[in-house]
């Protein structure tokens, strides 16, 4: 019903995750990650929220984003089964939208799990129906590459978490090539390599010995 709301900045509450944007004399209540709270311009200036409204028999509920990217990934969050907007928001606070879509393709649990609310089993859940859901060419991990360049090495040449980044430029490229991402996943399964080229090559040798 709303793609976005763009209005004035009326109130901030930090303790409940909520805003209050004033848009043509109406001011709208607005649900979002503490992200977005951390990211708002001033009271008083203009902000423009990508918004989701959520609609049950006893609420409606408004969630919004400072980007179409973190809405697209929440909507996906939401079609899982177990994961409420209150829970997929605590994840979007917690981790980015990048972040958290590494962690669904990369089967890591743990990465989705420090959100209050998302158990083992629910990590599980997430990452079986949304990995052959989330657009890889859409969800870039351009942020958090750049965070990586900056971080120390650690004893086997990787830079803080860039495991996990080149894991998942690994698992595109052999998706790319033809190979389902359950196929994929599991030829990179116990390989270790400095870069994706590696992992590729490794795999590519365990894919071809296959009977």
């Amino acid at each position: 019903m709303y793609a976005y709301i763009t209005g004035t900045l009326e109130e901030v509450d930090r303790l409940s995750f909520y805003v209050v944007v004033e848009a043509n004399g109406i001011g709208y209540r607005i649900n979002v990650p503490g992200s977005v709270i951390e990211n708002l311009p001033s009271r008083g200036e203009t902000v423009k929220l990508y918004t989701y409204l959520h609609i049950r028999e006893d609420v409606q509920a408004l969630y919004g984003f400072l980007d179409r990217e973190e809405l697209n990934f929440f909507e996906k969050l939401i079609t899982v089964s177990g994961v409420g907007p209150k829970v997929a928001l605590g994840m979007l606070s917690v981790s980015s939208a990048h972040e958290l879509a590494a962690a669904v393709i990369t089967g890591d649990r743990k990465a989705l799990s420090r959100a209050p609310g998302v158990g083992k089993k629910t990590a599980e859940r997430i990452i079986l129906e949304l990995r052959d859901k989330i657009d890889k060419d859409a969800i870039k991990l351009a942020d958090a590459s750049a965070a990586e360049d900056s971080a120390p090495m650690d004893s086997k040449g990787f830079r803080g978490r860039s495991r996990a980044g080149v894991r998942l430029e690994a698992l595109q490229a052999l998706q790319a090539l033809g190979y389902h991402a359950a196929e994929a996943e599991k030829a990179l399964s116990g390989l270790d390599g400095a870069d994706a080229a590696e992992l590729i090559r490794q795999a590519l040798r365990k894919l071809d010995n296959q009977p």
